[in-house]
């Protein structure tokens, strides 16, 4: 992803490059041009805008912003969003009226977080928005001035960051490795440095001090000629930032090294309609993909299905069949085979089965065992009435039997035991010993 911050003065266009890679932020380059006209402007940034960059951001001087340090007692970043606002405007001396606004958390402690929070009046970002629209650079964003330009530095030692700029001018103090407080400066180094040295002194004192000094913009040498102790940045900073105008362009390379405290996002209209044809083409073929590799597990399935169904039924039926149609095959044989008439064999393992079905204390004796189709009538006597419910039962759980009933059962005329009949459904099981 290609990235581009501009940083607009009333007389200079100071822009950096900056390429997105795998998370990796790596500056590209730095320039500063002199341009005061919308045609100067445009000239200026044509080199960059013909790199194509993906976004333009930009930024308002700390000098144009009402900001704090608050600390809220809650963690969500929903409620932060709503409640920032209305926390700094009533820290406020006046009402600002039309604003927009951001913030930036800086740390959490146990249910609470302290944030920077800063606000604009919309008149001045509107009008950033539109000299940079004139000049050909719409910006997709408006950040804080200074805020990123924190991420410069080499390792996350405490200290401050010194914008000598005339007067934008400001100062950033890191500690713990995070923004600590951000102040603008009144005194303009490039008219009187030796009074911007001594407010810079008083700040700091007034902020609690700090053990090292970065001073970065383009009225730096003048600040290090009136005797401030203090290193340049393009000296300090980080490998993979160092590039020929790091320090006078500091706030352009801040805004894309990394997220800042964004004052505004830019709405994003339909434009050019190329991108979102190109998306819609690319979902449209990766839906047509996704069904195409669908349809054919689903084609592998059906055919490694049906090849099994082919299998079995070749496998059941007689040798020699031509399978055409296996599951009705299947069926008309299953069919054939139950309507069979039983065989000699099949007598006698229906012979087996009511010897292992009758209960071994009932005593029964067979007078008549009849089979005509599918019928089994069984004639004989026991000693009682409950022993005929008992074979009943008993000849009932037998696979190869069904609706059996007791037609009759009397007592024996000679008297002794009882008379009975029964009849059943007789299947001949499939596959019985011959």
């Amino acid at each position: 992803m290609r990235l581009l911050g501009i940083d607009l003065t009333a007389t200079e266009v100071r822009v950096a490059q900056a390429e997105r890679r795998f998370g990796v932020t790596r500056l590209v380059a730095c320039a500063r041009h002199d341009a005061t006209t919308i045609e100067e402007r445009r000239a200026a940034l044509s080199p960059a805008l013909a790199w194509r960059p993906h976004a333009i951001v930009t930024a308002l001087p700390v000098a144009l912003l009402g900001h704090r340090i608050v600390t809220l007692p809650f963690r969500d970043a929903r409620r932060l969003g709503e409640t920032v606002l209305l926390e700094l405007v009533g820290q406020l001396p006046a009402d600002p009226g039309d604003v927009s606004s951001g913030h930036l958390p800086l740390g959490a402690d146990g249910g609470s977080t302290r944030v920077l929070a800063a606000l604009a009046r919309r008149p001045r970002v509107d009008a950033l928005c539109d000299a940079l629209a004139a000049a050909g650079a719409p910006a997709a964003r408006v950040d804080a001035a200074l805020v990123g330009a924190l991420r410069l530095l080499d390792g996350a030692a405490d200290g401050a960051l010194l914008l000598a700029d005339g007067e934008r001018s400001a100062i950033a103090i890191r500690r713990d490795g995070r923004l600590a407080s951000i102040r603008a400066l009144t005194n303009d180094p490039a008219i009187d440095a030796a009074a911007f040295v001594r407010e810079v002194r008083w700040t700091l004192a007034a902020l609690g001090g700090v053990a090292a000094i970065v001073v970065c913009g383009p009225d730096a040498a003048q600040a290090l000629a009136s005797g401030l102790r203090a290193d340049c940045l393009d000296d300090v900073a980080a490998a993979r930032w160092r590039v020929p105008d790091l320090g006078a362009c500091a706030v352009a390379a801040g805004l894309v090294a990394g997220p800042g405290l964004t004052l505004h996002h830019a709405v994003e209209h339909a434009g050019s309609g190329r991108r979102a044809a190109v998306l819609a083409a690319a979902v449209a073929l990766l839906a047509l993909a996704d069904v195409g590799l669908v349809h054919w597990r689903l084609a592998r399935r059906d055919a490694a299905l049906a090849e099994a169904v082919r299998a079995t039924a070749t496998a059941a039926l007689p040798a020699g069949t031509r399978v055409v149609a296996p599951r009705a095959q299947l069926e008309a044989t299953a069919a054939a085979l139950a309507r069979r008439p039983g065989t000699a064999g099949d007598v006698l393992a229906l012979l087996r089965e009511l010897s292992a079905r009758v209960p071994s204390d009932v005593r029964v004796g067979i007078d008549e065992l009849a089979v005509e189709g599918d019928v089994l009538r069984l004639r004989g006597r026991t000693d009682r009435f409950e022993s005929i419910d008992a074979v009943t039962r008993a000849l009932a759980t037998s696979a190869s039997l069904r609706d059996v009933v007791a037609e009759d059962s009397r007592a024996a005329v000679d008297g002794h035991g009882v008379e009975f009949r029964v009849r059943a459904t007789w299947r001949p099981t499939l596959g019985a010993p011959s």
